[in-house]
């Protein structure tokens, strides 16, 4: 019959804590043969007599014992929760087996021993109140197994500690996650307003067919978005075939009005980005920007590697504002959104800044580390 790994792990814990017991006993005894040389006179050492009381009438029984303990420790681990119940059955387990190797040990000594003409007066089990506290061993079997039983539940507490740790971690990482789906799925709303907005603009003024043209392209875009909403991560060139997607939308729009220019360093696009969050950088471009401006305008694209971090800067020379101050144009809805998302997922590991003039176009520019495994993000 093959035992189980774990009962001899359990068991093998015991032996090691007997041990460490074991050599603790020893160095007691050691200091009390030193305590009575400082303290008593005419001291005579007695150390292989302490060693013998401590080693056969304390320790060997625990010894001879520890399978037992091994299961008792394990089948009843005390935990916060019925720590009184528990502590209740492991006194009365204590107090059994000290009794019963007291016992064993009062026979031997009423039946082998050599007894003064007093002691021979007693009955062996009437031996036992004189071991347990006359000799202290009820003290004694009390460390030794309260060491024992610390030491299970010492790994309990621990691994219980662990669990709630994890627990919490793991709602900590729910609830961020769920943020984060929350803030992804504003995205798709704020655009699709947007987008119909202009459709309306579009059938209002009688251009038909752009406005078919701009439904359909619409209906590519959300199709590919629901089919990657289950990722939170995207390589760099999976979102920028989105984006680019978005910007056939846009370009029916804006027609021969609107140049893309695209400056994007090869070694960046396997580098995972949070999905949708060039959209709202380069909407925001278009709406705010070169939607302002009557004139033909470019829109820049740029993503480059700075050692372990990822550049992406949208660009363009539209109307321009300026952000910030107590006369500045504050972020709107998308550009709040990717901002949140960022926070969530970097903290302070990350940048995003916004720079404009009057007349002069925005600059968004967003830095992030690099991360290169899609996958495991």
């Amino acid at each position: 019959m093959e035992r189980n790994p774990n009962n001899q792990i359990v068991l093998r814990h015991t032996l090691k804590v007997l041990a460490a017991v074991a050599v603790a006993f020893f160095v007691y005894a050691i200091l009390v043969q030193i305590s009575g040389y400082l303290t008593i006179k005419n001291f005579e050492p007695d150390l292989p007599s302490q060693l013998h009381f401590l080693f056969v009438k304390v320790w060997l029984p625990w010894l001879i014992f520890s399978p037992l303990m091994a299961y008792v420790a394990t089948r009843f681990p005390i935990n916060p929760d019925n720590w009184i119940r528990l502590a209740a059955i492991h006194s009365l387990v204590f107090l059994v087996l000290s009794v019963l190797s007291v016992s064993v040990t009062s026979y031997s000594y009423h039946f082998s021993a050599k007894l003064s003409h007093e002691m021979s007066q007693y009955l062996p089990w009437q031996h036992i109140g004189h071991f347990l506290f006359g000799d202290s061993i009820f003290l004694y079997n009390a460390i030794v197994y309260t060491v024992l039983i610390a030491s299970f539940n010492l790994r309990n507490f621990y691994n219980i500690a662990q669990q709630k740790e994890l627990a919490a971690s793991q709602l900590g990482l729910k609830l961020t996650e769920s943020q984060l789906k929350t803030l992804r799925m504003q995205v798709n709303p704020h655009f699709l307003f947007n987008t119909l907005n202009s459709i309306s603009v579009l059938v209002m003024k009688k251009e038909n067919a752009k406005a078919t043209e701009m439904i359909e392209l619409l209906s590519g875009f959300f199709r590919q978005t629901l089919e990657d909403s289950k990722s939170q991560w995207v390589a760099l060139e999976t979102e920028l075939e989105m984006t680019s997607q978005y910007l056939a939308i846009e370009q029916v729009r804006f027609g021969d009005r609107l140049t893309v220019i695209e400056k994007i360093a090869a070694d960046t696009l396997k580098i995972s980005v949070p999905s949708m969050i060039l959209q709202p950088l380069v909407e925001n471009a278009l709406r705010h920007g070169l939607g302002e401006k009557e004139e033909p305008g470019v829109l820049v694209i740029e993503c480059k590697r700075l050692a372990d971090r990822l550049l992406i800067r949208i660009t363009d020379d539209g109307a321009g504002c300026v952000f910030g101050g107590d006369k500045g144009v504050e972020m709107g809805v998308g550009l709040t959104n990717v901002q949140e998302r960022l926070n969530h997922l970097y903290g302070d590991n990350h940048v995003i800044e916004l720079l404009g003039k009057p007349g002069k176009g925005v600059a968004i520019s967003i830095e992030i580390p690099v991360h290169v495994d899609v996958e495991g993000k």
